[in-house]
């Protein structure tokens, strides 16, 4: 989705000249390494699923499988805000990452249908679980390892070089499902574990600012109480909820688009990913100049999304689809930043954990669902049908933010002070 003010810099700006921290680089050196992994293997993965079961549905449930260990995201939240070093469970959950796709390997060795579906499902799952832990681990550090001055900077450069290095993650998918789905899924693997080095690196991150709770379901109980007592927290669940019922139908339409729809290979629909990462760097960069009401900016930015999708579903060839989907890239760069910049600026970082875990647990995990709920649409409605239903919902979306004022008037990119989360 966080003091000290410098002499001639009004508080909340960003200041290029303070370098972030040897620490804060580490992570997101880390984070690079394993969204480039985590975002190949997510676009190999839907790819292989619908390859070998002929069923969007099935090749949904795929998708979902990984947003399913979100159910649990505000527990794992709790636990890491319970830690005052966060290192070693970082470094053992990657480790158990890398191990974990080995299953799948062997599976597609077996040429057994029934095997190699648990295989994706257990492994998809894994994956999820294991990102979300340490999605938690890294909101801790951010609030950690930067000062206030370097909060919408910080945002802006996490993001930008995680949507490059999902650009990367996806560029390299298609090239290596083409070499082989046993290379592929061993070459993930692999990657995963290269991302560890970085965590080793890391220094000096234990912290007295940890949850205060005695046991995990005070603390998960009093994070509930944090987000459900402040009224911004409370209207940014509802709305992450609806847009990712939405959105995370997306996925299993773009592969059905590509695959089915147009009969054409995956390196189409790895090049159409790598597009929309493109649009996000940018947006992570334009994100990073945002000033204003944050309100402004997320109505703005969802409803042309919806708008730019209805065109995806309806433009009747693949090239002009690039364009489209580029466009959608820049506007979530741009949101992202700038909700997340304003998230990490009223929370405490004892709370950091849980109110990550929140967000997955209350909306990321919906796209459990929504991704066979998107192969349902395809099937009853056609892709163009189902892309018209998603842009509508999606554009009533947006408008969500006119409900919650605090919501709306939270400000970026400017002097004015935000008050902590009560």
């Amino acid at each position: 989705m966080e003091a000290s003010n410098l002499a001639g810099q009004p508080e909340g700006a960003i200041n290029a000249r303070v370098p972030f921290s040897k620490n804060y680089k580490l992570m997101v050196f880390n984070n690079a390494i394993s969204r480039t992994g985590t975002a190949g293997f997510q676009l190999a993965i839907l790819w292989i699923a619908l390859l070998l079961t002929k069923s969007p549905v099935l090749a949904g449930f795929a998708d979902g499988m990984s947003a399913l260990p979100l159910m649990l995201s505000f527990v794992f939240g709790a636990i890491v805000d319970r830690l005052v070093s966060k290192k070693a469970l970082a470094i053992v959950i990657s480790s158990f990452r890398a191990a974990s796709i080995m299953v799948l390997f062997i599976a597609i060795s077996q040429s057994s249908l029934i095997l190699e579906v648990f295989s994706i499902y257990f492994v998809a799952f894994v994956i999820g679980m294991s990102t979300d832990i340490l999605n938690a681990i890294r909101s801790s550090w951010s609030k950690q390892f930067m000062e206030e001055s370097q909060y919408q900077g910080g945002v802006s450069l996490s993001q930008s070089v995680t949507a490059i290095a999902e650009a990367a993650g996806y560029a390299i998918s298609g090239v290596l499902i083409l070499l082989g789905l046993q290379f592929a899924i061993y070459s993930f693997a692999i990657i995963f574990a290269v991302s560890i080095a970085p965590l080793i690196l890391i220094r000096k991150e234990r912290t007295s600012n940890v949850a205060k709770e005695i046991d995990i379901k005070s603390s998960v109980r009093e994070g509930m109480k944090f987000i459900f007592g402040d009224s911004r927290l409370r209207a940014l669940v509802i709305i992450i909820m609806a847009i990712n019922l939405t959105i995370g139908t997306v996925g299993i339409f773009m592969v059905y688009l590509v695959e089915v729809h147009f009969k054409l290979s995956a390196i189409y629909y790895t090049s159409m990913a790598l597009s929309v990462t493109i649009g996000v760097i940018v947006g992570s960069v334009l994100g990073s100049k945002a000033k204003g009401k944050v309100g402004h900016y997320s109505i703005g930015t969802i409803f042309s999304i919806a708008l730019l999708l209805l065109a995806v579903g309806n433009l009747g060839s693949i090239y002009p689809d690039y364009a489209a989907i580029l466009g959608v890239g820049v506007l979530v760069g741009v949101v992202n930043v700038v909700v997340n910049t304003a998230i990490i600026k009223i929370v405490d970082q004892e709370m950091m954990g849980r109110i990550s875990g929140a967000f997955n647990t209350f909306g990321i995990s919906i796209t459990f669902i929504s991704g066979a709920i998107g192969g349902v649409l395809i099937q009853l409605l056609t892709i163009r049908g189902a892309f018209i239903l998603i842009s509508v919902i999606l554009g009533v979306v947006s408008f969500i933010p006119l409900l919650f004022s605090d919501f709306f008037n939270l400000r970026v990119g400017d002097a004015r002070e935000e008050p902590q989360a009560a």
